[in-house]
């Protein structure tokens, strides 16, 4: 065997040290850090795993190889990944395996199994953009994330809300029957401390992949418009702050393109939202898929400004 031979990335061939010996993994706080977050997100990157943690990028991509490859494999590489056209350069996405799972459980600890999911480039944008509310709110002070373990626990959580079986769901009635309505994450609150202090609860969000129709002729296709009517019929019938207690209610969208951004924008507008329309905000990233250069491991989701049709942006930061 040639000594200097480079382990594939995609396979799990054992990396072996100075005496051929495959290197195995004895659990850092550090690595329990890294089995946490990827409990909490189903897949991230490396570079958003070393901004969440802190790490050197050099350093944790050096530990995540160990953690990854037998005997240890704590953590997977998923083989979705592989479908972008630079699969073999860019950054590496990890999940959770099964011995990190029953390492997390052991411990006492929240996680999400390994599972196959049929819409992997949703589920990873969803995680990234989570991950960069996260981000930002770790690199400005001024800003906290409260997530939402902690909105169910507080006393502003309306005590009927909080002994549903999905107390995330929300429902309101349209066309003489009762509809739900969930976001693609779960809701949480902004704490703004700037001088004063302030709330802004915020529904998740909707990760837009630019699959779903905008305006779909058949009403019974999920399609942008259909959300947009449902959320609206949501805030007319005042649902948000009688199940959430919010008396603010902001909606972000995340889409894949500048143009497709936009023509979200000019739908809600056509839809005539009036004062609701300030609570939907827009942004756009690169998609899993495309060309262009991913979106970075940064707080920009929560630092810079949201789009909003009709009205300014809106800012977290001011």
């Amino acid at each position: 065997m040639n000594r200097h031979a480079r382990n594939s990335r995609w396979s799990r061939e054992p990396k072996l040290n100075k005496a051929r010996e495959p290197i195995v993994a004895r659990l850092s706080e550090d690595d329990l850090a890294i089995l946490k977050l990827l409990g909490r997100y189903r897949y991230l990157p490396s570079d958003y795993i070393a901004a969440l943690t802190g790490r050197s990028l050099p350093a944790l991509q050096a530990r995540l190889e160990i953690l990854y490859r037998k005997p240890n494999a704590y953590i997977n590489r998923p083989h979705q990944q592989r479908a972008n056209a630079d699969a073999n350069s860019m950054r590496l996405v990890y999940e959770l395996d099964d011995k990190g799972a029953d390492e997390l459980r052991t411990r006492g600890l929240a996680y999400s199994r390994k599972k196959y999911l049929r819409n992997f480039a949703h589920e990873f944008m969803a995680c990234t953009i989570a991950a960069s509310f996260e981000i930002g709110a770790n690199t400005n002070k001024e800003l906290r994330i409260l997530n939402w373990q902690h909105l169910i626990n507080s006393p502003q959580m309306p005590d009927a809300t909080k002994q549903l079986a999905n107390p995330q769901l929300l429902t309101f009635a349209r066309n003489g029957q009762t509809e739900g309505l969930a976001s693609d994450w779960r809701p949480f609150v902004v704490q703004r401390n700037f001088g004063s202090t302030s709330y802004a609860f915020v529904f998740g969000f909707e990760a837009d992949c630019g699959t779903e129709p905008l305006d779909a002729a058949d009403t019974e296709r999920t399609a942008i418009r259909n959300k947009f009517v449902a959320y609206l019929s949501a805030l007319d019938q005042d649902v948000p702050r009688r199940h959430f207690g919010a008396t603010t209610f902001l909606i972000p969208f995340v889409t894949t393109t500048h143009a497709r951004m936009h023509s979200m924008m000019e739908l809600l507008r056509r839809l005539g939202p009036g004062a609701f329309g300030k609570r939907f905000l827009f942004k756009h990233i690169p998609s899993f898929t495309a060309f262009e250069k991913p979106a970075p491991a940064t707080g920009h989701i929560l630092l810079e400004p949201w789009q909003r049709a009709g009205f300014d942006p809106f800012s977290f930061t001011e």
